[in-house]
């Protein structure tokens, strides 16, 4: 589970970013569900899109940097690299 990606597409660029513990703590204590039962019983878009906005830590509140998401996509192998790795 930590070693979760998402790759995010925005109108002001793409990125590539870890999902961290803290992240993943703070998406279960805001949605009171573990992220596994989230994604694979009760799955939402909006959890995907909140993880990413957490994840890029946008200075933007949550429903203005939703307008700015072209789109998310979740890396959970971690093949792909982060941004600014070899």
């Amino acid at each position: 589970m930590f070693g979760m990606q998402l790759h995010v597409v925005t109108t002001d660029g793409a990125q590539d970013v870890k999902l961290s513990p803290r992240v993943i703590v703070e998406f279960e204590r805001q949605f009171q569900t573990g992220l596994g039962r989230a994604f694979q019983t009760d799955q939402k878009a909006e959890h995907m899109f909140w993880l990413a906005w957490k994840a890029t830590k946008s200075d933007k509140p949550f429903d203005e940097w939703l307008e700015t998401v072209e789109d998310v996509q979740l890396n959970e192998g971690g093949d792909r690299p982060l941004s600014g790795t070899p």
